[in-house]
């Protein structure tokens, strides 16, 4: 081997090394690209939260339900999103002060009201989208003064853990 052939492997590994970086980069980009996404959305679905809960009568109550988990989790109250959103629908009907809003992790940020009821879904990707959004929005509201007329449910426990945290500070 020879001065060149050395000259030649070193410049082999280093752009080994750099087409890594360069894959490690462009990983990281596309992380906070979704994050960002995600946030834009979640401000979107806050904002639309934060009406509802500004426009309750002095007797109402928010009551956020934390979706999957109640679909899903293991004491079900419902066996689809279709039933949950019943009875959210029957809720409203006996609290007529109440508005019910229902969180799902979702693959795209969406919302839609139907009378007193929104459901919404979270968007972008991992796990625990709606809790962590759920959190965030808890934040808020306990920030504006509001925290005392929100209700969440869930049985989540590790989720409902931070609640009571939050709803405590």
């Amino acid at each position: 081997m020879n001065a060149q052939d050395m000259i030649e492997a070193a410049r082999l590994v280093r752009v080994r090394e750099l087409q890594t970086a360069l894959t490690k980069a462009a990983a990281e980009n596309l992380r906070l690209k979704t994050e960002n996404e995600m946030l834009f959305a979640h401000f979107d679905l806050a904002i639309l939260a934060a009406n509802d809960l500004a426009a309750l009568p002095p007797d109402g109550r928010l009551v956020i339900v934390d979706g999957w988990n109640m679909i899903l989790g293991a004491n079900k109250v419902a066996k689809d999103r279709a039933e949950l959103v019943a009875q959210a629908k029957a809720h409203v009907a006996e609290h007529p002060s109440d508005f019910v809003w229902i969180v799902l992790d979702g693959p795209r940020a969406s919302s839609s009201v139907d009378g007193r009821v929104r459901v919404s879904y979270t968007g972008g990707v991992g796990a625990h989208r709606a809790d962590k959004f759920i959190c965030d929005f808890l934040k808020m509201a306990r920030f504006r003064g509001d925290l005392r007329r929100v209700e969440v449910r869930t049985d989540d426990k590790d989720f409902k853990k931070e609640v009571k945290r939050i709803f405590a500070s």
